[in-house]
């Protein structure tokens, strides 16, 4: 018999992908927060609101997640950011937290 053209090769799988966006029961696992808590915290601006993924879904993105996780206690989301255009042409944000 002759030998098949291809081989069956077995390749390692990599570490799975982290999804974009978090629902609610992962967010409080991540986190070991209450839902209430959680939700006082989106109303002083001290954690990511959720974002519509469509009809009544919400979900969280991961890197607001992200950016929450290297620094709670420091986190703030910004009240305004506006660009603007120096005299030579640079772009320059202006962030307000």
């Amino acid at each position: 018999m002759a030998q098949a053209d291809h081989e069956t090769r077995h390749i390692p799988a990599s570490e799975p992908a982290s999804p974009m966006f978090y629902r609610m029961h992962d967010v409080l696992r991540m986190t070991a927060l209450s839902r209430s808590s959680l939700y006082r915290r989106i109303a002083a601006g001290t954690f990511p609101a959720p974002v519509s993924l469509g009809g009544a879904a919400k979900g969280w993105r991961r890197r607001g997640l992200e950016q929450w996780e290297q620094d709670p206690g420091g986190f703030r989301l910004m009240e305004s950011c506006t660009i603007h255009t120096t005299a030579q042409g640079a772009k320059v944000r202006r962030v307000r937290y």
